[in-house]
């Protein structure tokens, strides 16, 4: 085998025809032949490694870690892991991107490995990977392995983490994530914003009570941080206390009634749309915001991590105090009413990446507002 692989590595010098390569990669993977493939990645990566970003043997070795990365065998994660594949991404958070990977193509009892001290995967696993890993599995409603259990009880890093927040189960709000799929060498995946499904709430013109407070909370763009700041990127938020209750079907001319740059230079109470929805509604497009929305992949967040912000964008919305727990959190959620809304201003970018929501407390005095805008153009 090793003079077979001398071989084909000595025939890629010069050459940036890899075709040829991965074919036979792909054969050695389907007769079960791990080891091959990780002998030749290795031996790629040795011999052109140190002078290859950017050229064809760069991504050879890349399209060879992502088939071990990808490749449905215990023995092909060990070896990606132990080749690098946590750290091979062109983002800026490699870990968050290998742990939502392997959870999209590998089953949890192959992963466990990762979690047991045991195991030689085990020291090639950084923890955030572990940590990602634990959440990117429960969004696809897999149950973490035992070995995942016994390392969380017993990890500092754990313990400590931000993630460790979340409950290991998802809850009926976040209903079926829309997650990134991937496949051969790339990924593809997240949804549009704009209005959230739901009853379109009439625009006729309404008495609207006097807002006495303004406040904000900067948990509420928790979701869309990224998007602020770049060049396309636009966030607003806010929380307005009103000196009587809003009614329902008034909400239309009191959002266009609030000081808000979002809605600024409104032309006509058409060019407003609100519609009422549900918290699973605003969960699945907050967490859309967070894990793969505002722009290029070196932005996302990605499952774990998207969900957090999801929840803490949500919590914020519903007036959750930041030390509640997900429980509390989902208590406030349910009785608090829901809104989404779009507009037609200079201040949204009209494109894919619209997102406005909108909540009322249960004494319907709080309203609170998260808007956001990006597109990937110039």
């Amino acid at each position: 085998m090793r003079n077979t692989i001398e071989r084909l590595v000595d025939g890629l010098a010069g050459s940036v025809i890899i075709g040829g390569v991965l074919d036979l990669a792909d054969e050695h993977l389907r007769r079960g032949d791990a080891d091959f493939v990780a002998e030749l990645t290795a031996a790629v990566h040795a011999r052109y490694g140190a002078r290859a970003k950017g050229t064809e043997h760069h991504y050879l070795f890349s399209l060879l870690l992502w088939r071990l990365a990808t490749t449905h065998r215990r023995d092909a994660i060990a070896h990606a892991l132990r080749l690098g594949f946590a750290d091979l991404s062109p983002t800026k958070r490699p870990e968050r991107r290998a742990a939502a990977v392997l959870a999209a193509n590998q089953s949890p009892r192959d992963l466990a490995q990762l979690f047991a001290p045991g195991e030689a995967a085990y020291g090639d696993t950084p923890d955030e990977l572990r940590a990602c890993l634990v959440h990117e599995l429960v969004l696809r409603r897999s149950t973490p392995p035992p070995e995942a259990v016994e390392w969380a009880a017993n990890s500092p890093f754990w313990q400590s983490h931000p993630l460790a927040w979340l409950p290991w189960s998802l809850s009926p709000l976040e209903g079926t994530p829309q997650l990134t799929r991937y496949w051969l060498g790339g990924g593809g995946g997240g949804i549009g914003y704009g209005l959230p499904e739901g009853r379109e709430l009439p625009n006729d013109p309404a008495p609207v009570p006097a807002v006495r407070a303004n406040d904000l909370d900067f948990a509420l763009t928790t979701a869309v941080d990224r998007w602020d700041g770049r060049h396309n990127g636009r966030v607003e938020a806010g929380i307005h206390v009103t000196d009587a209750p809003v009614d329902a079907d008034a909400l239309h001319p009191m959002l266009a009634s609030l000081p808000l740059d979002c809605l600024d230079g409104l032309t006509g109470a058409r060019n407003l749309a609100v519609v009422a929805t549900t918290p699973a509604e605003a969960w699945r497009q907050l967490f859309a915001a967070a894990s793969t929305g505002g722009g290029r992949e070196d932005e996302w967040w990605y499952g774990a991590h998207g969900r957090l912000a999801a929840w803490r964008s949500l919590a914020a919305l519903a007036g959750a105090p930041g030390d509640a727990t997900p429980a509390e959190v989902e208590r406030r959620v349910a009785a608090c009413a829901w809104y989404g809304f779009r507009a037609w201003t200079d201040w949204f970018n009209c494109d894919l990446w619209d997102l406005g929501l909108a909540t009322l407390s249960p004494d319907r005095t709080r309203l609170t507002v998260l808007a956001a805008t990006d597109y990937n153009g110039g």
